[in-house]
């Protein structure tokens, strides 16, 4: 599915443009019982966990002076979001530090 694609493009292209030069971007799919588990973990600056669910709203973001220096609309996750619900999923940060953010999009099998 091509919006299943996007979503998983829009959290790489996060976890490269929000890293430290020199960091890592991995990608791991797995299976947990009737549905397929996504995790994009990067080596960037973290999240802060007061605004780890606010992330997932369109055009929020964490630190707003650096928004011309990294581009776009700050609505990347929030198409993630988006795209997990009319799967019938759902999309979360399973954790994050300054070592670096998991974020996880656990979508159904059919």
């Amino acid at each position: 599915d091509v919006l299943v694609y996007r979503s998983i493009f829009n959290l790489v292209e996060n976890g490269v443009k929000y890293n430290h030069p020199g960091g890592s971007v991995r990608v791991a799919a797995s299976r947990r019982g009737s549905s397929a588990v996504i995790e994009v973990r990067d080596t960037g600056c973290g999240i802060p966990e007061n605004f780890r669910e606010s992330v997932f709203q369109p055009f929020f973001r964490v630190d707003k002076s650096r928004s011309r220096e990294y581009g776009g609309a700050g609505l990347g996750l929030a198409l993630v979001w988006e795209i997990a619900e009319l799967h019938g999923g759902s999309v979360w940060v399973e954790e994050s530090s300054e070592k670096g953010t998991t974020i996880a999009v656990e979508l159904p099998v059919q």
